[in-house]
């Protein structure tokens, strides 16, 4: 092909993406009648502006899709002594997702380099959807698909 083909190669830029779909029903099934599986997912902030809603389960939905992609952007899952509560959704001025970040999770978040985060979440009736992208530090390198994250020694997925 001419002097236009360009190859393509992997660059091993800083970032890591987490997207993640979780279906209402199930959300709703599971946490119904367990108040303390929610609240041991789950903020007290993040419970309340969700039963502020409509439907608080398609809410859940979504907020839970958030916090399984940012597990996977992170490239660990939920793993070692972090917790799901160690990510919050809470609410910008204006309205818009800000992602906040607790103990152990916040620790290795740190640790790895993440400096900027950007992130989507949506719902319907049925599915709650989120996105979640990490910007490494520059010079950071994001975690290998196999070994331990490291100074931490958690086992990644």
């Amino acid at each position: 092909m001419g002097s236009r083909e360009k190859s393509l190669s992997f660059d091993p830029a800083p970032f890591r993406i987490g997207i993640d779909l979780v279906e209402v029903g199930k959300v709703r099934k599971i946490f119904e009648r367990r108040e303390a599986v929610r609240e041991s997912i789950f903020t007290s902030e993040e419970l309340r502006c969700s039963w502020k809603q409509k439907d608080p389960y398609s809410c859940l939905a979504a907020l839970f899709a958030l916090k399984e992609a940012f597990f996977k952007a992170l490239g660990t899952g939920l793993s070692g002594e972090m917790d799901w509560r160690d990510v919050e959704v809470q609410r910008g001025t204006s309205g818009t997702p800000v992602l906040r970040l607790w103990r152990k999770t916040a620790q290795l978040a740190q640790e790895m380099g993440v400096v900027k985060y950007a992130l989507s979440l949506s719902h319907t009736k049925d599915y709650g959807i989120a996105m979640v992208l990490l910007e490494l530090a520059a010079g950071q390198k994001p975690p290998t698909s196999q070994g331990s994250i490291p100074e931490t020694g958690l086992n990644l997925i």
